[in-house]
């Protein structure tokens, strides 16, 4: 698993390494200055102001809180966690579930064989056939991880895993917090529906009946994060800094620019399993606006194949999705 984690966040970090910048305003998440100091007095958040020398040339003692991409799902997270009325404690210790980062140093001591037996039972196919195309050395890419800023080693945490599956692939998944009945103390897990499928098919089984049996058993609260996630393209506030999160390519930004000025006559997003979002040039901004926050979903998360652009000038502009794959495997 940690192989698996490991080649994904590479990815993750090189595609979206500004995800760990701070950008976004507590404002803009809809929490107040004196709840966000309560929370992190209990410990709910890390958060510390970051001073430059200028600041701290002029005595510069407060500043603007500003939060990371990961830092304002994680608020995110919080407030729905608060909607059941979950206590700040129980949050506490999701928060240290999802902020932890797997040791990797275990992996030092794995031979070739016993990474080839362990990647040949978890990794997807494509991996493995990355993988045999190049010498990959873990030990090398364990001090590499061991030796990122701490900005960036949020990118390897379980919070990291979350925004991975979104942003990479475009899957849904979920925080379980779960108990045995009657027993005291709770337990973490994320579940993703798509990764459980394909494990479960690999062992010829049918991953509902190991769902169903797990809620039987269990008392269980399930926190859906890719419908929060989505605030960052349906939320006024917060789709700003989709931009500044580079969610969006330059095509893609030059689509949302046309949306705005309204320069065009249609455009046709067609999405991955034959469905087909279109949008024509109309007076009427609510029509317009509810296709263009779906339209805003679809080109940020990446969930197209193709987008098509009709100008009112007669002039065409055609976008594709391509998975880019760009890993930086340091010395391999």
């Amino acid at each position: 698993m940690y192989i698996c984690i490991m080649v994904d966040f590479i990815k993750l970090l090189n595609q979206y390494p500004r995800l760990s910048e701070p950008k976004v305003s507590i404002s803009s998440l809809g929490v107040a200055h004196r709840v966000f100091f309560n929370w992190k007095e209990k410990g709910l958040i890390d958060y510390e102001h970051s001073f430059t020398q200028e600041d701290r040339d002029n005595n510069v003692t407060r500043k603007k809180i500003k939060l990371n991409a990961f830092e304002a799902v994680w608020i995110l997270i919080i407030k729905e966690l608060r909607s059941f009325n979950i206590g700040l404690d129980t949050i506490g210790k999701i928060k240290s579930f999802l902020f932890a980062v797997p040791d990797f140093n275990s992996l030092k001591d794995l031979t070739q064989k016993e990474l080839k037996e362990v990647s040949g039972h978890i990794l997807t196919k494509g991996i493995n056939d990355f993988l045999k195309l190049i010498d990959i050395n873990i030990e090398n890419q364990v001090e590499r991880i061991n030796n990122l800023p701490d900005s960036n080693k949020i990118y390897y945490s379980n919070l990291g895993i979350l925004v991975n599956a979104i942003l990479l692939s475009g899957h849904s998944p979920s925080i379980f917090i779960y108990k045995k009945p009657i027993e005291e103390g709770l337990s973490f897990e994320i579940f993703n529906p798509t990764f459980e499928a394909n494990y479960h098919n690999q062992l010829d089984e049918d991953y509902r009946s190991h769902i169903i049996k797990g809620l039987l058993e269990h008392s269980v609260i399930n926190i859906a994060v890719r419908p929060l996630f989505e605030h960052f393209f349906d939320n006024k506030l917060l789709f700003k800094y989709t931009a500044e999160f580079d969610l969006y390519t330059s095509g893609e930004l030059k689509i949302l620019k046309l949306l705005k000025s309204k320069n065009f006559d249609k455009i046709i997003i067609h999405r991955n399993h034959d469905q087909q979002i279109t949008i024509e040039s109309t007076s009427s901004e609510q029509v317009l606006g509810n296709k263009a926050i779906e339209l805003r979903k679809t080109l940020g998360l990446k969930q197209y194949e193709r987008a098509e652009v009709i100008y009112r000038n007669d002039k065409n502009l055609v976008i594709t999705n391509t998975v880019k794959n760009k890993i930086d495997l340091g010395n391999t």
